[in-house]
Parts: structure tokens; sequence; C-alpha cells
């Protein structure tokens, strides 16, 4: 269900995806608005990771699926759990 990620995946894959979203310059003021939030968000997230150990909240998982247009399953991979097997063990569990 969990595969723990090093932070330092998670920070090289945030910035990894950030770099996709900076080749292109906003057009308009709600482009240049989310491409702010994303930059703050990130710069936060990248700055906090190092030093937390704990799970990412799921407000936060949620957050960086919006601001960078992954799915939710996506979101959670990133830090490595597997939606798959939440759902597998929820069907045993309610069989």
């Amino acid at each position: 269900m969990h595969s723990p990620v090093p932070s330092s995946e998670i920070i090289e894959a945030l910035i990894h995806i950030r770099n996709f979203f900076r080749r292109t310059r906003p057009s308009s003021d709600r482009e240049l608005r989310a491409f702010e939030r994303r930059e703050a968000v990130t710069k936060d997230l990248l700055s906090n990771l190092p030093r937390t150990n704990e799970h990412p909240t799921l407000r936060t998982l949620l957050e960086i699926a919006e601001i960078y247009s992954l799915t939710l399953e996506g979101a959670h991979r990133l830090f490595g759990y597997r939606l798959d097997d939440f759902r597998e063990f929820d069907l045993d569990l309610n069989r």
C-alpha cells in the first residue's frame, strides 16, 4: 500500500514536473496566478520535505494534483502510495 520514497526522489520529481510548466509563459491573468501559486507551493514543499519524515496530508496531495494537473493516483504515487493496493484491500475487507 505504501512504499517509502526518499524525499530526494520526490524533490527530483517535483522539480522535473515544475520545469515542464516553466517552459510556457502565462498568457493571461488566470495563467499567471496559477503559475505564481505553483511556484509558491512548490518552493514551500521543496523546502519542507527534507525536514519532515511524516506522510503528506491529503490536502497536500490534492494541492499537488491540482497545481500540476495530475490525477489523484499520480499524486499519491509521487509519495509512494499505491491506490490499486488500497482498492484491493478495501474489496477484500468489504466482501
